[in-house]
Parts: structure tokens; sequence; C-alpha cells
């Protein structure tokens, strides 16, 4: 048997819930002894552009994420339309059926740039400027498409709870993207609730309307979409293994080394990094000597700049962080 190395991409507009996607899937996967390795790439954007996050998954020790993607789970029409060129034959995408009409004029966050070449690339494989054009070479190329009406699904899921407010949940579309990922790729349900009930433990009703979302749309894609290729049903977990997303795994790292004054102006990432040390300001570490960090948030960059500066010239180990 071969080793496995299994890429996922999600994708959607900014603040649709494309991060938590991630999260979640990613959570599934180190739960089911998988390593793990993402990148996140958006826009400076509040909410509204192109936002994709890529999960590589594999049973042995992996240190980047790879270009080829082996499933794409795409809940908006951009996705679509940036990202089908990258998902390797063998494998897959996953849409909401309800784009199929979509061209590429009716995107407005697709830059000119980006459309002039498309459509070069379109008219040289004779195909329409539409979600169907795009699709289609995916097809020729050998990628498995798996339609969904996300719409649908969660209006089927309103019917069956008999709670209507599912029905035009919109937000809940990141949840049924990585839940029909994991049914196709046989992934145990039980393993999406658990993370589930993790990511959302202090708020159990969420909790609960997420993983009936979950359970319905996973057995859709377990009934409906057999014989893909990969599969990911689990793996030995190695011992101390944790999964931390990258800020966090910086913020250790100062802590450990000695760290005991970080300024910041409040950017992404430099603001989660800050507040997990804020978090975590007491750490154990070695010979029982208890670490502490001061955090403060500077008005700029050039101030975190000066106090880091000024701090170390006073013998304190110091840091700052940007974007």
């Amino acid at each position: 048997m071969g080793s496995i190395d299994f890429s996922w991409l999600i994708g959607g507009p900014q603040g649709s819930g494309v991060e938590s996607g991630a999260n979640v899937f990613s959570k599934v996967c180190a739960e089911m002894g998988y390593h793990v390795f993402g990148k996140r790439e958006f826009y400076s954007n509040i909410k509204g552009e192109h936002s994709y996050f890529t999960v590589r998954v594999s049973d042995q020790k992996i240190h980047s994420n790879v270009n080829d993607v082996t499933l794409m789970a795409s809940f908006d029409a951009e996705t679509i339309f940036r990202h089908f060129d990258e998902v390797a034959a063998g494998g897959g995408i996953v849409y909401d059926s309800d784009l199929e009409k979509t061209t590429t004029n009716d995107v407005p966050t697709l830059d000119d740039y980006f459309k002039e070449r498309l459509h070069k690339f379109l008219e040289s494989k004779n195909k329409p400027f539409t979600i169907p054009g795009v699709l289609e070479i995916a097809k020729e190329k050998g990628v498995h498409l798996y339609p969904v009406s996300f719409k649908g699904l969660l209006a089927d899921l309103s019917e069956k709870t008999q709670n209507p407010k599912l029905r035009g949940l919109v937000r809940m579309y990141n949840v049924l993207g990585v839940s029909l990922s994991l049914g196709i790729i046989q992934m145990p349900v039980a393993s999406l609730l658990r993370s589930l009930d993790s990511i959302f433990a202090k708020k159990p009703l969420v909790a609960e309307i997420n993983k009936q979302a979950a359970i319905f749309s996973h057995d859709y894609a377990t009934e409906k979409f057999v014989g893909f290729s990969h599969s990911l049903s689990g793996n030995k977990k190695e011992p101390d293994t944790i999964l931390v997303q990258g800020h966090f795994g910086t913020a250790m790292g100062k802590m450990v080394s000695g760290c005991r004054f970080q300024s910041y102006y409040p950017i992404t990432p430099a603001s989660d990094e800050s507040v997990y040390l804020e978090s975590h300001e007491l750490l154990e570490v070695k010979n029982d000597r208890p670490g502490s960090t001061l955090v403060i948030q500077t008005e700029d960059e050039i101030s975190a700049m000066g106090m880091m500066i000024g701090a170390s010239l006073t013998g304190v180990r110091a840091s700052t962080s940007t974007s």
C-alpha cells in the first residue's frame, strides 16, 4: 500500500466561512491520525473578495503544500473559475449545481487580467465562458464532477428536521462542503461530529444544527457519490502530536525560547498571535521555570518596532509581529 498524499481545497467569498470549514476538515484529519499542512489565501478585504484554503493530508510527515488538488469543494462560481485547472486527473470537484448558468461576466470580483487569460484559454478549447465550459474541460481531463444543490440540500434538511430556519441558512454552506467531501472520501462521520462539538463547545445549539447538516450531507454523498479513487479512512496516530495554526506555533515558540515582551499593531496575523500570547501568558517551561510574556498593542508598526528595540536594550528577550 502506497503512502497517502491528498490535497483538499475549499473556496468562497471572504466572510463566508472558508477558514472555519478548513479548520473543521483539518481537525477531522488530524484526529484520524493524519499529518496536516494548510495554506490560506485571501485578499486584504473584510468581506466579498475571493478566499480559499488548501489542506494537504498525508500519512507521512509533510512540511509544505503542493500545487495539485485532489478534491475541491466550492460554493461560489469564482472558486470554480479560478481553480478548476488545479484539480488533478482522477480528482474531484464538489460544486453548487445552482451555479451552472453563471458566466464569467456574472462574477464582478474576477479581475480583467484574469478574465482575459481565462477567455483565451476557453476559446482555444472551443468552450463557452461559463461554469459548464470550465467544468467540461476538467471532466475531459479525468476529473470527477459532483454537482449538489446546496440550497436544495438545506431545504430537504429543513423539511426532515421540521426547522424552517435551515432553509435559507447560506452560512452553513461551508459545513455542507466539508461534509460532502468527507462523505466522498469515506471518512467516518463520527470524527466529523466530534470536531464540530469541539469547535462549537461554547455554543451547543449551534453545534447541534451543524451536526444535523453534517450528518445529512455526509450521508447524501456516501449514498450518491461512490467510486472515488481516493479515501481517508484513518491512520495510526503518532504520540505527542498536536494540530496548531501557524500563528499559534510561533507564539508557542516565543514562549519556550524565553520571550518576555511582545509589541504589535493589530492586523492579521499579528493580532491572532498576540492574543494567543495574552491568553497563555503563563507557560511552564524547562526546570520548573514559569514563563510570562508582556504584550503591548501599539498605534502603528513603527511604534511596535521601537518598543521591541527598547525592551531588548534593557536585556529582555523581545519580539514583534506584523502582517
